[in-house]
Order: structure tokens, then sequence, then C-alpha cells
């Protein structure tokens, strides 16, 4: 039937790996393949590079077996006949306002909209699966899944062209797209340049000369059958400053796994100003790109800042991240007025201002400007057929007053984190300091994975708190006073499961892309003990 279950626990790339031997795979294929649970995916409508062959996950999810914020457990799908009364609710609601949602939600967009998957529901009514698929777990919490699997590729190429722009790779962009690739995947200078000195990288980097040929931007171009007419079609195209053909297998790993570590690359950049989210995954059309990255240029620029753009140019959307200091008023009150101007840009394109990642409760207050108050209406209404008492993951999509995108931050104006013992060892490598190396950790789970080695610990318990980031996040926690019972933070049992536990093997300094370095980290709180109460036994 090509078809699988699997629990909503499960990671993307465990599922691939027990696919592989009969060969097949699960199509859409985000960055985050290591970590990313199958139920996530489904909750946010996930997507990933390949969205022109594979298009999003909820093409492929045939059935969910759920629980109700009531505790029934039901199983929804296109042929099965659970939730009546939910189903006909959905239908009456959609029907009555088929026109606002085509106004709303014009064709052409590859990326999802923000919310309930009403315009899948108006194509092809009566799947109550569709409406689950990027509701972001407000309506029902998802247990396991049915899902469509697809043959492997039979056939893989990957070109490479360098640009000495962003927007000439934007407008090159738009004269690939009758090629039809399966991918078009987006580098610029801001995020290639986070590898340098990286040893993780560095064949990347001498693959693509990065020293010897400076350039500003890179476009990844992967194409499925018939590869190398259109590879040969490409070339013939003679855009921008060079073009590079992967030979192997080997080669094609290299581009991947540094477009892969994007994120945890970027916010691994050295001091208090990072590239910061809240309009990185708006989506436009691909052919209108060059005219909406001339309009975020317009944006910055007065601004006087550093933007990277990278992502997934084929599906017309770019990770776009300004770096900031949300440490300072004038870095937070920069912020606001860019999500403010790119919520209205989004809006001139008839772009989807969430378009893969989920609103979540940072940029919920946006929506009524984008959905109108209408469609918010039908969701709140389906929202309370499916959760009446307002149980499941309160404040999200249906309450877009709940929450500002500036407001409530871990971090904010004046934020500081004073610690309780005087740092001796220098962080030289990359951040000059305790705190500067702590903070690098930016929660992105890439330290949860099975192989190889970072973090040897994880990989044999599974445990997060094993894992880089859960040290990294219990260290944090226990400094800021968060966990334990008051008193010495540096005698909490939270801090000593954490440390205790770490192998101090220094895998995490080379293979986390941010180069969190634990094994200093330790070394510097247990010193601080030691210096504290003497060395014991």
């Amino acid at each position: 039937r090509r078809t699988v279950r699997a629990g909503a626990g499960v990671v993307l790339d465990q599922l691939n790996a027990f696919l592989q031997p009969h060969g097949f795979c699960f199509g859409p294929d985000v960055a985050t393949s290591s970590r990313a649970t199958l139920g996530g995916m489904i909750a946010s409508n996930s997507s990933g590079a390949r969205v022109p062959v594979y298009g999003t996950t909820a093409d492929h999810v045939r059935s969910l077996e759920i629980v109700l914020a009531d505790g029934r457990v039901e199983h929804i799908g296109s042929e099965l006949p659970a939730l009546p009364t939910e189903r006909e609710l959905v239908e009456r609601l959609i029907r009555q306002h088929a026109r606002e949602i085509q106004a709303r939600m014009p064709a052409g967009l590859l990326k999802r909209w923000p919310g309930f998957g009403l315009d899948r529901w108006l194509r092809g009514p009566g799947n109550l699966a569709d409406i689950l698929a990027g509701s972001e777990g407000i309506l029902a919490a998802i247990v396991s899944a049915e899902l469509q699997i697809v043959p492997l590729p039979r056939e893989k190429g990957l070109g490479l062209i360098f640009f000495a722009s962003v927007i000439e790779a934007m407008e090159a962009t738009v004269e690939l797209l009758p090629l039809k690739p399966a991918a078009i995947e987006h580098i610029d200078r801001v995020l290639f340049d986070q590898t340098k000195g990286q040893r993780a990288f560095q064949a990347a980097r001498d693959l693509l000369a990065l020293d010897a040929q400076p350039c500003e931007a890179i476009l990844v171009i992967e194409f499925y059958d018939q590869v190398a007419e259109r590879l040969q079609a490409m070339r013939q195209k003679r855009l921008g400053l060079r073009t590079m053909i992967c030979q192997n297998r080997a080669e094609m790993n290299l581009v991947w796994g540094l477009r892969k570590a994007g994120l945890s690359l970027l916010t691994g950049r050295k001091g208090a100003a990072k590239p910061v989210t809240g309009i990185e995954d708006t989506t436009v059309r691909p052919e209108q790109l060059p005219a909406y990255v001339r309009g975020l240029d317009g944006i910055m620029r007065p601004l006087g800042i550093e933007v990277c753009y990278y992502g997934h140019a084929v599906s017309g959307l770019l990770h776009v991240r300004p770096v900031l200091n949300l440490r300072t008023a004038e870095g937070l009150k920069k912020f606001r007025h860019i999500c403010d101007e790119v919520s209205a840009l989004v809006k001139q394109f008839n772009g989807s201002l969430a378009g893969e990642h989920g609103v979540g409760m940072s940029r919920g207050e946006y929506l009524p400007e984008h959905l109108g108050e209408t469609l918010l209406g039908v969701m709140r209404e389906i929202k309370a057929g499916f959760d009446p008492k307002g149980l499941l993951n309160p404040g999200k999509l249906v309450d877009p007053g709940a929450f500002k995108l500036d407001e409530r931050l871990r971090l904010g104006a004046g934020y500081e984190l004073r610690l309780p013992f005087k740092p001796v060892l220098a962080f030289a490598a990359k951040d000059g300091s305790f705190l500067g190396n702590l903070e690098q950790c930016n929660g992105c789970g890439g330290c949860r994975k099975e192989t190889p080695t970072m973090c040897p610990t994880y990989v044999a318990t599974g445990e997060e708190i094993m894992s880089t980031r859960g040290r990294a996040n219990t260290i944090r926690a226990v400094l800021e006073g968060r966990c334990g019972a008051g008193g010495d933070p540096l005698q909490t049992a939270e801090l000593e499961t954490a440390l205790s536990n770490c192998l101090a093997c220094k895998a995490c300094a080379t293979e986390c892309p941010s180069n969190v370095n634990l094994s200093l980290l330790k070394a510097e709180l247990v010193h601080a003990r030691h210096q504290q109460q003497g060395l014991p036994l």
C-alpha cells in the first residue's frame, strides 16, 4: 500500500533509515531531520527543501490517531467516519466562507498558510486530517499517523551556481524554475562565513573554493531523473560568477551538510548580536522572490544591520534573519520595526506570514491583518468544536492578542546573568568567555543524533539531559535560579546530573556547529566547586 504507521515521537531520520532497505522514504525532508518528530512535522505541516516534488507533510498523511481534549481516542482520515459532528461543523463553516478563503488564500503558494488547512479542505473536502495538519496542537494531540511513502529517487544530480549578490541569485532562481528542479537552496555569505575555522566544515569549504574564489551567494540546485541533460541545461544558462557540478554522493553530502547546519552556524557567531527569528519563514511565490528581497533590503538597509538570507528559494521561502542584539532597548526597537514592516510587505505580495515553522506565540498578533476577522472567526468555531474548554495549547492561533513578539522574552533589554564564581579559562578558540560559550547553545538539537560522536551519553541513554543541549540548558537554568531549591547553584542535584555524566570527550567542540564546548564549561564549573569546597577524595 506504500504506507507506514509511525508514532508521533518517531524522528524523521529514524523513519527513513527504516524505509531505506525497502527502497522508500518519507517525502518532506526538513533540515532538522535528525531530531524532527513526525508528530511535530504534522502539527506544523512541515515541508523542507523538495516541495516541488513532494509537497508538504499534509500531502502524505493518510490517517491520524488523535486524543481529544475530553480524552476520547479517535482515528480520522479521508475514508474514516469518526467525529461526524466536528466534520459537519468544518464542512458548513468552510462552505459558508468559501469566497473569503479563496480571497485570503489564493493559489500559487507552495508553502502553507498560517492556521488550519481551510484551503486544502476547500479543494478536497471530507478529510479532518487536513485540518489537524498545521493546527499547532490546539485541536487535538497526535498519537500516531498512517503516512504515504514514496520510492527513493533513481537518480540525483547536484549543481551549484555562485553569485556576486543575493539579488542576482534570486533572479537566477526564477530563470531556473522551467528546468523543474527538485530543490533550489540559497546560502549567503553571512551563513557560510561562519564555517571559517570550523574543522567539521573545512572539506565543504575546500570543495566550494570559498577562500580562493569568494562570492556573496550560492544556489544549490538538485535534479531527479534526466540529471545529465538538466545539469547541462543549467550550465548553458551561464548564470552567476561560476558553476560547479558535484560528481558523487560524498560531495553532495558535504554540500547538504553545510546547508542543514545553517541555523546553528548562524547563531554560533561571536557577540551578543545574533541572527534573530521573527520573520524567518515568510513565503511568497517563487517568481516574486527578486522583488520581495528588494523590498526586504529596503527595510533593512536604512537600519544599517546585517541580514542573512538562506533557505528554500524554489518554494519562495527564505529564512531571513537580521542580526540584532535583543538585550538592548535599541535592538528591541529595531526588531519591532522590522517585524511590523515585513508583515506588511508579505501582505502586499499575498504571501504567507509563516510558511513552515508555525505561528506559535510570537507572531499571532499579525494574524488579523493576514487572515482577517472572518477567517479567524471560522478558526475559533472549529477550535470550540474540538476543544470547547480551551485546554489545548492556549493562546495560539485563535487568540492572536495573547502574546506580543517583543514581550516576555527570556533575554530582553538589560538581561545579565551573574555568575557565582570567577571564571579562569579564556575560551580563546571562539567566544572569549564562559557565558559567551554557554549562550551559543540555540536549542536546535543537533546534538540529539545517533552517530557519530556527539554526544556519547545521549546515544547510550536517549535522555535529553545527556545531550549537549540538555547540559547547556541545565547549566543556564541553575545559574538563573530556575531549578534547584535555592541556595548555592553549584551544589544543585540538577547540575550534578548534567556534569557528572559528561565524558569531556570534546566532540561537541567540533560537531556542534555553534561550537558549544561542554568539556570547558564542565572544567570551569568543577574547578569553581573545588575552589569553594576543596578537592574531594
